[in-house]
Formats: C-alpha cells, structure tokens, sequence
C-alpha cells in the first residue's frame, strides 16, 4: 500500500497595510488610496492613520478593518452603547451624527448631479439619532450545559447571540420591555424550543410575535398570556410558519386621522416620525390637486395611497404581495377612504395588458424595493404622467433608475435625503421627476 505525504495545513494571515483616510463614504467606512487602489475601512475617520486589516481584496478595490488607530481623528467620539462592535446592528456610532449625515448626503447628491446640473438640493429630512426603531428582532439561544438562556442580537459576522439588556436605537416602549423578557423566558419550561422574537411598538401597544419549534405547553401557555396581560402586548405565536394571535388586538398606526392596521409580520416603515413627515413630503411635493389621478406603486398595505387619497379625484395603489393587497382594501373601508383601490401585480412583468394600466394618470408616486424599478420603468414611462415621485432605499438603483426617467424625456427636480436609519450605513431619499414640455 502507497503512503502519500500530506502537509500540515497553515493558516494565511490577512495582510495589514498602513493607509491614512481621506474621506468617509456614505455607508460610514473610511476611504483611502493605496499605490492607486481604493480601500473601504471599517471604523476609521478622514485625517486618521490606521493600520488595515484586510478582509477581502478585489482588482478595483479592497475591503478592511482598522485594527489600530496609529493617528486618531479629534472628532472621533466614544460609541455609547456597550455592544458596539461586537453586536451587529449599528456601523456608525464613532462618527458625530452630523458627520455621518453630511456623507450621505454628499454621496448621494454627487452621483445626481453627475446625470444633471440643475437639481434643486433640500434640506435634509431628519429628526432623532436615538429610539427611533420601532420594530426589533431579537434572538434567543438557549445553553443546555450551563442552563442559561441568552436573548439579543447576532454576533457580528458570526452566529453567536450578544445577549443585551438595552439597546440605543430602538423604541424606549420596547427597551423598557428587554430585561422583563429576560426574566419572563428563564421560567419558560421548553427553552429549547425558543426561536426568535419580533417586537413592534404600535399605538396600540406593543405586538410581540414569538417563534418556537414544537407546540405550546400549557404551563408556558399560561405564562405567555399572564406576561401579555400584564404588559398590554398584543401576543403571537409563531409553530410551523402557522401564526396565531393568543392575546390582544390587531396592531395599528396612525398617519395623522388615518389608522393603518398590519399584522406582526408585515412591513412597516421602521421610524414612525420620520414616516410622517416622508409621506408630507411626498404629498407636497406631487402638488395634489382636486383633479389628480394618482398611481401608487409598491404600494404596501397604503402607507402613501391612503394619505394622497384624501386630496384627489382617485387613487390606485398597486402592490405584488395579495395579503397586502387585501390590508389595504382593508385599512381603505375602515378610513372612509371610498376614491382608491388596490389590485395585486407583479411589476416585474409586463403590466400593460393589466385593467389598472389602462387608466389614465398624471401624477405616479413609488416606492420600490433595494432592488429598484428597473423591470417596471417602461410601462411605467408609457403611463406619461406629468410628475413621478420616487421614494428610494438604494442609491445605486435609484441613479440607475433615473439616468432611465431622463433619457425617457423627465427632468429631475428636487430631491432630499432621509435619515431614516441613523447610526447605520442605509441611506433614504426622496426624488421628484417632472417630463418635459
């Protein structure tokens, strides 16, 4: 029998580089040039000199760390959460929020200008830096050896659970909530069928929305509905992707006089004031008028249909997922809401031959996924409104999106930036197009 040498595996080492910043990119990574390359780099400030960790490197650019700060920014600020860095949710909070705002606007009003000259800049659309996440997932991993249950976010680029007892960035309701679930799920007698949780501070209280992998006991049955009862929540429970609500009342929230009702999965836009005043802008910004007939795209279960609704003549809002089709009809009848209906479409098809598209619309409004609107530009540029409002997420599709709008005969007007997410690298925008006479 042939023996064959095999070599002891090793390990590589990522490479360290020296690289001082020049600049911080919107999703708040440093920027620097080495020998003609572009690094992006985690946890490092312009003026900054750092030493790299390298954790991916392609021919046009590279990705790091700053392992070691060898010449430290002055305006550099201590995180105030004890997590930072280790739990996975916030990228930002070194950088002094006024830094961090700049850059994203910065970015995104750069890229724009560089499809057309003459847009009108807004003021930034803002409110505050802390408590504005009014839904958080949380996870929850039990440790059969030492008996200890630990609920919080996952590890940074790892599957390990921080456990936590605050959390800066979400509703002060739910943070208040954190160490009494804590204690709630410790006297839980199946903690290994405990998933995750899903929290949602509606005006109606808390929805909380609870997964487990085998069925309910009766005594934690009880403990649920004691904890639900005693905290006002409206409680679920999630088994086999069956969800049930054992406790409260439907959640909702209001938009001004309107109340939009949602179930504990679906989605909502996650900071509440400044939904508010993204919808205000919106409806500004399209000058509804008496006469307008007005199409929603991506419409959700109406957060934009409902509002334009009252200042129009009719309003379509069109959305891909039939449950939020339904929610909106819904959420239309309960607000008195009698000029606009929904109809389910994929708007990555053609829509052309749809009954909806055979109306006429001179004013559209949409709010696409991070994907964007590509695959339902064209049929949306055969509608020839007067005025498209696009609500974006991602500012690599929406530049793509509107060098489109452009070459199909739109200018681009005015835009804002959202600071939807502050302390992350997510950047929110609000654009108007109007086509040209």
């Amino acid at each position: 029998m042939a023996l064959f040498y095999t070599p002891p595996k090793t390990t590589k080492k990522s490479p360290h580089l020296i690289a001082e910043i020049v600049d911080l990119d919107y999703q708040g990574l440093g920027v620097a040039k080495i020998q003609g390359k572009t690094w992006f780099v985690e946890n490092a400030l312009p003026t900054e000199k750092v030493q790299i960790r390298v954790t991916e490197e392609k021919r046009q650019y590279g990705l790091g760390v700053a392992q070691k700060i060898l010449v430290e920014s002055p305006k550099r600020q201590l995180p105030q959460c004890v997590y930072y860095g280790v739990c996975g949710g916030c990228q930002s909070q070194h950088i002094p929020i006024e830094m961090q705002r700049l850059a994203k606007q910065n970015a995104l009003f750069q890229r724009l200008q560089k499809l057309q000259s003459n847009i009108e800049f807004m003021p930034m659309i803002a409110s505050e830096q802390w408590q504005y996440r009014r839904r958080v997932r949380l996870s929850m991993l039990f440790n059969a050896k030492t008996k200890k249950l630990n609920i919080g976010f996952r590890q940074k680029g790892s599957s390990q659970i921080v456990a936590i007892q605050h959390c800066h960035v979400i509703d002060i309701r739910l943070n208040n909530l954190l160490p009494n679930l804590t204690a709630l799920f410790t006297q839980f007698s199946q903690p290994k069928s405990l998933g995750h949780i899903e929290l949602v501070a509606a005006d109606n209280g808390i929805a909380m929305l609870l997964r487990i992998t085998q069925n309910l006991s009766e005594i934690d049955r009880t403990l649920l509905l004691e904890f639900a009862n005693q905290h006002n929540i409206n409680f679920f429970v999630q088994d086999d992707d069956q969800i049930k609500q054992l406790y409260g009342n439907q959640p909702y929230y209001q938009l001004d006089e309107l109340r939009l009702h949602f179930d504990i999965r679906d989605f909502i836009q996650v900071n509440a004031s400044l939904n508010q005043q993204m919808v205000k802008t919106a409806l500004d910004w399209l000058d509804l008028k008496p006469t307008d007939r007005v199409l929603d795209l991506f419409c959700g279960m109406g957060n934009f249909t409902l509002p334009l609704s009252r200042y129009v003549q009719s309003a379509v809002g069109i959305e891909g997922v039939l449950a939020m089709v339904e929610k909106a009809i819904k959420n239309a009848e309960q607000n008195g809401c009698s000029n606009v209906e929904f109809y389910q479409s994929d708007l990555d098809q053609s829509f052309a031959d749809q009954p909806w598209a055979r109306k006429t619309f001179n004013k559209i409004l949409l709010d696409p996924p991070r994907s964007g609107a590509a695959f339902a530009l064209n049929g949306l540029i055969a509608l020839a409104a007067e005025k498209i409002l696009y609500v974006s997420c991602n500012p690599a599709t929406l530049v793509r999106d509107a060098e489109n709008l452009l070459n199909a005969g739109y200018t681009l007007k005015k835009v804002a930036m959202i600071d939807m997410f502050p302390n992350t690298g997510h950047l929110e925008s609000i654009s108007l197009f109007e086509r040209k006479e």
